[in-house]
């Protein structure tokens, strides 16, 4: 046999072997051939889709990336590979990338399960719930051993509060898996829902004690895990949870983050905050002169703050007004517009945009309103954003005509919820992973919020959340009267109107219930816990008025 043909009976066989490892579900031996036979020089295409699999799962997903283009090269239609591709773009928050990985894997191997169960996951990212569900659904039918698709249904029914389906899916997937993450994850959703808190506990901790799971995964499991040690009254033990889920989607986010250079949301409004103090009044004080937009509200109410300030339950109470239509935090504005604080043309630009151009932007304003579902003309529409009051700037060169609702509350409670709470990763919102930096953006947000009241012209009212609780009929009337519309007594039944609507921000489930006291002082639950911010926030708890102890 000649040296050529010993090699090529060598690669054969590790590739041989690999393949046995693979098949006998011994992926720890199967990596670690893999990168024996790479560290030889051996180049095969299963070999690198391995080595990026261990890169994988130690989170180092652009090496990974690296490292299965190079398989690819090698087999250009090799859709375990291509499926491997997307599954590192799903890790890295690319949805887009992901989508298009899993369907060209699937232009190869129709009948590919990965493949179908890693689409259905981009595309509910993307928000196509229907066409998730399918994916899943025919990921299951193809594979009837596959756990991950049934893991994936039960979740789903458990957002959209089917919790029967969900326990079936559940039940399905813990029989293949019993450790399962996402149907684990459901079953305790679901005994949470029917107030079986100890056993979800019990439950979620044999996970997190049982197997290593994907930073998203550990990150769903310590949270629900929180939330149950929260019902369960072990509140320091239930914040620590909290911290420990939330690092693990920072490490998440700031991956992304890093890799595309974005600016974070605290760095952002410091750097607006050093453009702003020194800006010149007069300038942002000058009302453009701009024409009605076609077809556009009535009156214009914007619904900031910051979030978990109540701005959902009052959303709520507003667009139960007969004469009012609401939207819930949707992108409104532009993003070319926001790119005046995010891109290069810099804040100061903003403050020279013509009228002819603010009326362009108005009027496509008016026409993402309208395809977000939303029909504003003779109405009073209420925009809904929290963090848009970073964004004012913008408002004012807009829509100089608007009414802006500002919603407060105690800034221990909203910052301790924020970082309790799920939100979607953009640059602002990941600042609420972790406690200390969640804090010192309040304290930028309300800095920036204090500048622009001096700087704008804007008809502003104060809300306090607390007052709402207290006397509703009281708060909501005097915000009637700042608005121009008359009171209705349809306001009082904004529970019902939440009902009906589909209301996806973390506040849902506590809308639903009505008004209820129990968030009030509820950063005093979790001791020393939360002891590191309250310096942070003290100046503000002083200025609004709150108690300080």
């Amino acid at each position: 046999m000649t040296q050529n043909a010993a090699s090529s009976a060598g690669h054969a066989n590790l590739v041989a072997e690999v393949e046995a490892a693979i098949a006998a579900n011994d992926m720890t031996r199967a990596v670690a051939l893999a990168q024996a036979g790479l560290a030889e020089g051996i180049e095969h295409s299963i070999l690198f889709n391995l080595a990026a699999y261990q890169l994988e799962l130690d989170e180092r997903f652009s090496e990974a990336l690296d490292m299965l283009g190079r398989a690819l090269r090698l087999n250009p239609r090799d859709a375990f590979v291509i499926n491997s591709i997307g599954v590192c773009h799903s890790k890295l928050g690319r949805p887009e990338d992901a989508l298009a990985a899993f369907e060209g894997a699937l232009r190869i191997n129709p009948d590919f399960p990965y493949a179908h169960n890693g689409r259905g996951l981009a595309l509910a990212t993307l928000g196509d719930r229907p066409g998730a569900r399918a994916a899943h659904e025919h990921a299951a039918a193809l594979d009837p051993n596959f756990a991950e698709p049934l893991g994936a249904l039960a979740a789903m029914d458990v957002e959209d509060k089917d919790l029967v389906s969900a326990r079936r899916y559940a039940e399905r997937a813990l029989k293949l898996d019993e450790e399962q993450p996402a149907a684990v994850l459901a079953m305790a959703a679901v005994e949470m829902e029917d107030g079986d808190f100890a056993p979800a506990e019990a439950r979620l901790r044999r996970l997190l004690s049982a197997r290593a799971m994907s930073p998203l995964h550990l990150a769903s499991a310590l949270n629900l895990q929180a939330e149950a040690l929260d019902a369960l009254e072990r509140y320091e033990e239930a914040m620590r949870a909290y911290k420990a889920a939330n690092a693990q989607l920072r490490s998440v986010h700031m991956v992304r983050f890093q890799e595309t250079g974005a600016e974070l949301g605290l760095d952002l409004c410091r750097r607006i905050i050093d453009v702003f103090r020194d800006a010149p009044a007069d300038v942002w004080r000058t009302r453009p002169q701009l024409p009605p937009a076609s077809g556009e509200a009535r009156k214009h109410v914007f619904l900031i703050g910051f979030p978990r300030s109540g701005t959902t339950l009052l959303e709520q109470v507003l667009a139960s007004h007969p004469d009012m239509v609401a939207l819930e935090e949707k992108a409104t504005l532009d993003s070319t517009l926001l790119d005046f604080f995010h891109g290069d043309r810099g804040v100061e630009a903003l403050a020279e945009l013509s009228e002819a151009e603010a009326s362009e932007r108005r009027d496509e304003y008016w026409r993402q309103v309208r395809s977000l579902g939303v029909e504003p003309a003779g109405k009073i529409f209420v925009d809904k954003q929290p963090l848009y009051t970073v964004y004012l700037p913008a408002v004012a060169k807009l829509f100089p005509e608007a009414k802006i609702l500002f919603a407060r509350r105690d800034p221990r409670d909203v910052v301790v919820s924020c970082l309790r709470r799920r939100f979607r990763g953009n640059t602002l919102v990941s600042e609420f992973t972790n406690l200390e930096r969640a804090a010192l953006l309040y304290d930028a947000v309300m800095m920036l919020a204090d500048i622009y009241r001096e700087k704008l012209t804007l008809d502003i009212y104060i809300h306090r959340h607390e007052s709402l609780v207290e006397d509703f009929d009281t708060e909501v009337q005097a915000i009637c009267a700042f608005i121009g519309v008359p009171w209705s007594e349809a306001m009082r039944d904004f529970a019902e109107t939440a009902k009906r609507r589909d209301v996806r921000t973390p506040s849902a489930k506590q809308v639903r219930r009505g008004l209820y006291r129990e968030g009030m002082g509820q950063w005093r639950r979790y001791g020393d816990e939360v002891s590191e911010i309250l310096p942070i926030l003290e100046p503000w708890v002083a200025a609004f008025g709150y108690q300080r102890s």
